[in-house]
Parts: C-alpha cells; structure tokens; sequence
C-alpha cells in the first residue's frame, strides 16, 4: 500500500494533520517502539500502525478517551470514543500492532519503562500540558530518535508553540517546522526533530 493511499483511508480522515510528511517520517527513521500521546479516534495512529507493521514495528496509544483538547477531562462517564477508536482500529485491521493505554498521558508516563523510538506528542493542548508531556516522555526516547508534535503555530492552541519553543530551547535542539499545502487556515504545522 503506498503512503497516498494510507492518507486517504477514509477511516483516517479528520485529525490526522500533515499525514503525509509524518508518513515520511515514520519511513525514513522506522522506529520500532512508537508511543502516541493523543488518539481520539484513530486517525493518525491508522496508517502509522500500518506502515510500522511491515518491520515489526508497535504503537502504543495513550489518551483518556473522555477529555478535551486544552486538559480537562471531560465526561469520563461515557466509553463512547473509546469504543470508537476501537472500532476504527478493528476494521482497520491494525490492532495486533496497537496497545491502547487509557489514561492521563502523566500516569502513563509514571508506569512506562521502555525506551521509544518515535513519540507523537497531541494529547492536551495547553502549554502546561505539552510542557508537561515533553518533560515526562521525551527522557524515554532513545538518542537518535524520533519526537513529533502536531498543532504547533495554531491560533487556536497558542501554549503548543509556547510549550515546544521553550522545550526546544532548554534542550539546545534544532527543530523543523513543516506546513502542509494548502496551509491550514489556522496555521497548524508539524514540529518535529530527533533528540
């Protein structure tokens, strides 16, 4: 299956932002151990499950699966997105190459013991939170390896780019900043590097 149509599954459409270039990436670094911090339904964790399969390759999938986008947790009451994703999963036949971690990206990391070859960071939306899951994950990933963001730039999620720029200055990383075409009306873009 080539990377075009991995991106134009239908069961990915939505929240899977610069599909391509991640797709990309993911082909040129072929990390193993892959942790996704930020699932929703599935969009984006579908074809990176599909092409990390080919060598191996397994994804886990950490999210609440009952909060919102700037760090509040919603309605845990109801499964339904959970149950989705899943559902996503399943008819996409990726499951055997995902694990599903459903919890606060924070209790996750206090539990997680494996160093990661590629981390996607787009779980919580706030500076805090991005500030929070970089310091928590990113000491797991192995020198070399791969760290993403999605939603940096975005007028509507300002403490992403705040969070990533100071992360990336504290560490002396140069980052790169990729926009998808046409460019998203909110400014949206990858950020991404290897630590």
């Amino acid at each position: 299956m080539t990377q075009a149509a991995v991106a134009l599954d239908p069961l990915t459409q939505g929240w899977f932002n610069h599909g391509s270039k991640i797709l990309e990436l993911v082909e040129r670094h072929r990390p193993k151990v892959c942790v996704e911090l930020g699932t929703w339904q599935g969009a984006s964790a579908i074809p990176v499950a599909r092409a990390i399969r080919r060598w191996g390759g397994t994804l886990t999938c950490v999210d609440t699966w009952g909060g919102d986008l700037n760090g509040g947790l919603g309605s845990l009451q109801s499964p339904w997105m959970l149950l989705s994703c899943v559902r996503n999963m399943t008819q996409a036949e990726v499951s055997g190459v995902i694990r599903l971690i459903s919890c606060t990206t924070l209790e996750a990391a206090r539990a997680w013991t494996e160093p990661i070859d590629s981390l996607y960071v787009d779980a919580d939306h706030s500076y805090e939170g991005v500030r929070a899951d970089l310091r928590a994950w990113v000491p797991f990933v192995k020198p070399g390896g791969l760290i993403l963001g999605d939603d940096y730039g975005s007028d509507l999620y300002p403490g992403v780019k705040a969070a990533w720029d100071e992360f990336e200055h504290e560490r002396g990383l140069t980052l790169a900043r990729y926009q998808s075409t046409p460019p998203d009306p909110h400014g949206i873009q990858l950020i991404y590097g290897t630590v």
